[in-house]
């Protein structure tokens, strides 16, 4: 827990300093932590192809955004597939994921770092961050080859903040949120109960005041021990989860390396399944 809230003491403790001018670039440093892409492994991504599209996003302010569309292996020219955009954690860049997002495999997968991480650019912030989502989703939508009644949003970590930030305000079809928290300021309180974490941080980083307004079905992934982000937190998170929802805890699971299990990508696999099988648009809602 230490490493995700040591930069939200510190920057509970220059606000109490009076410097909250001052949020954004130490957010960027000490939260966000941005980390590059690994020039070899982007380079066997290009040479294998596994129906790999390199995508690349322009923002109002000039910045452009990189990432990669995994196509469906199945997709037929002409039809449309469901996608799942991808919201990474902490110092995780997003393309060394594209190989484990394998099922269903009637379904997309689309990847975009956040600014500063793999080949994107600009620093990172929540404003920013927030906004290159919803760019994100917007595109997504607006291709001809994506079914935009079918968009999942799966968020990991600092991630999931982001998704639940999209489904507040874009009509996801459905949230995978991995190891997910209810707000930073509920976490940093246990830890730094002399901070007021909740007055410097206002409404950012608060999954939980926007859960109630999301009608989206959710399948909430937990880490039996995690020391980051607390099973007791993501609880919290889900209980206030406006629509319906499933929850699954990896046993013995550490916060680092759930993708890296079977049982996370079988569980995600199974829920999007009975979101909408491939060809099918606007399907029910799964059984939760």
């Amino acid at each position: 827990m230490r490493r995700l809230l040591y930069p939200v003491a510190t920057l509970a403790a220059f606000a109490a300093a009076g410097c909250s001018l001052v949020l954004d670039p130490i957010e960027q440093r000490l939260l966000y932590r941005p980390w590059s892409s690994d020039p070899a492994h982007l380079a066997s991504l290009a040479a294998n192809g596994n129906g790999l599209e390199e995508v690349r996003l322009g923002t109002a302010d000039g910045v452009t955004l990189h990432g990669w569309l995994k196509h469906p292996p199945s997709a037929r020219r002409g039809e449309r597939f469901p996608l799942v955009i991808v919201f990474g954690g902490v110092r995780r860049e997003t393309s060394w994921m594209i190989d484990r997002a394998r099922r269903p495999q009637g379904w997309g997968w689309l990847f975009v770092n956040y600014r500063g991480y793999g080949l994107s650019e600009g620093e990172p912030s929540e404003p920013v961050v927030v906004d290159d989502a919803r760019r994100v989703y917007d595109y997504a939508a607006s291709r001809p080859d994506v079914d935009p009644a079918n968009i999942v949003l799966l968020g990991r970590s600092l991630g999931s903040y982001v998704a639940v930030k999209v489904a507040a305000t874009r009509p996801a079809r459905a949230a995978i949120l991995a190891t997910p928290f209810d707000s930073l300021a509920a976490i940093g309180a246990k830890r730094y109960p002399y901070l007021p974490l909740g007055l410097l941080l206002g409404e950012r980083y608060d999954s939980a005041a926007l859960a109630p307004s999301i009608k989206a079905p959710a399948l909430f992934v937990f880490a039996e021990n995690d020391n980051v982000t607390p099973v007791e937190n993501g609880a919290a998170l889900a209980s206030a989860w406006g629509g319906p929802y499933r929850t699954l805890t990896l046993v013995g699971a550490r916060h680092y390396g759930i993708e890296r299990r079977d049982e996370f990508w079988r569980a995600v696999g199974e829920f999007l399944q009975e979101l909408v099988r491939p060809g099918q648009r606007g399907a029910g809602a799964p059984a939760l």
